[in-house]
């Protein structure tokens, strides 16, 4: 049952924009602040890692706020709290290494040499960028579009720019190792 109650948080997560904009078009944004409020609380009890607490802290947090005011605009406001706290899970591994993209490297590859260390470090700086750059934009699509462009870019284009992210990092890790010759193949 645990597995499956993963499964179906993370499934949530990944379309809470579809699911926010749904319920803002059809009225049951209570409900919706609600079921934020038990999966943030299903995730602090079914989750070791004290990384990943601020994430699931800031779901109970826009869901309650979300009841106890009756604005749905706190449900709006969770992706920017999302990318807010991923920014600061990533940058405080830069300064208590390993860095946040080495622990990740690490898992394929334990013994990464040195500069493979040094490339994760300068990824995982570019990974705070980009979740700087991502809680701006959902926090502008709060203030200055609607409910459409909201869930369009949280649920879509947020998406799309981290597969961006990402393969433009392999592409050039690969370029990267090419150039050296490959002495130290890392990732």
């Amino acid at each position: 049952m645990n597995h499956f109650l993963k499964w179906i948080t993370a499934i949530f997560f990944i379309a809470y924009p579809f699911i926010v904009g749904w319920s803002l078009s059809n009225g049951h944004f209570f409900a919706v602040s609600i079921l934020l409020v038990m999966v943030g609380m299903s995730r602090l009890v079914f989750k070791s890692n004290a990384l990943l607490w601020p994430l699931s802290m800031f779901a109970i947090l826009c869901g309650g706020l979300s009841v106890m005011l009756n604005d749905h605009a706190w449900l709006k406001f969770y992706p920017v709290l999302m990318s807010l706290g991923a920014l600061g899970i990533f940058a405080s591994t830069l300064w208590r290494p390993p860095s946040m993209i080495e622990r990740f490297a690490r898992i394929m590859q334990p013994d990464l040499p040195e500069s493979g260390v040094q490339w994760t470090r300068k990824v995982t700086m570019v990974w705070c960028g980009f979740f700087l750059f991502n809680a701006a934009m959902a926090w502008c699509t709060i203030v200055y579009a609607p409910t459409q462009i909201w869930v369009l870019y949280n649920g879509f284009i947020s998406y799309v720019l981290m597969g961006i992210l990402l393969l433009g990092e392999f592409i050039l890790r690969k370029r990267h190792q090419r150039l050296n010759n490959n002495d130290e193949q890392f990732l």
